[in-house]
């Protein structure tokens, strides 16, 4: 196991995790799944869906003070928490079938992930057009 691929695992083993905690009501009692068991992870689970894109714009206007290679690792995490964003999101759907006001929910969680992917392009383009300026004053030397 390399470093890089640890962090990976472990957090791909704690969700997994965390979704059997909530599948332990629907095993004992068959009848009705109640959300008690899960509204501590879903509580979780929407205060990091509103966070990572507010932490994510964050380090992208502190990233404008940085070099290329700080922007390229940022544009990589951008990535990877989208991903991570849209996981939440489909774990908060499944979850809150049976709650009449999901569809607020869903419109919140709608607008975090289009607040994520415009910082996704926005760190695209930082970076191109930080790579072109690079690449035209190797070149003009």
């Amino acid at each position: 196991m390399t470093i890089t691929t640890l962090p990976i695992k472990l957090i791909s083993l704690l969700f997994c995790f965390t979704l059997l905690t909530g599948c332990n009501d629907y095993f004992i009692n068959t009848t009705q799944l109640t959300n008690s068991t899960w509204q501590p992870l879903l509580v979780i689970a929407f205060i990091s869906l509103f966070l990572i894109p507010l932490i994510s714009l964050a380090l992208l206007i502190f990233s404008q003070w940085k070099h290329l290679q700080f922007k390229i690792t940022l544009q990589r995490y951008l990535h990877g928490s989208l991903v991570l964003m849209l996981a939440i999101a489909w774990f908060i759907e499944l979850s809150l079938v049976q709650r009449a006001d999901n569809r607020m929910d869903l419109m919140l969680t709608l607008c975090a992930l289009a607040t994520q992917m415009v910082l996704v392009v926005a760190a695209f383009v930082l970076v191109n057009k930080q790579q072109k300026m690079h690449h035209r004053a190797k070149n003009f030397l």
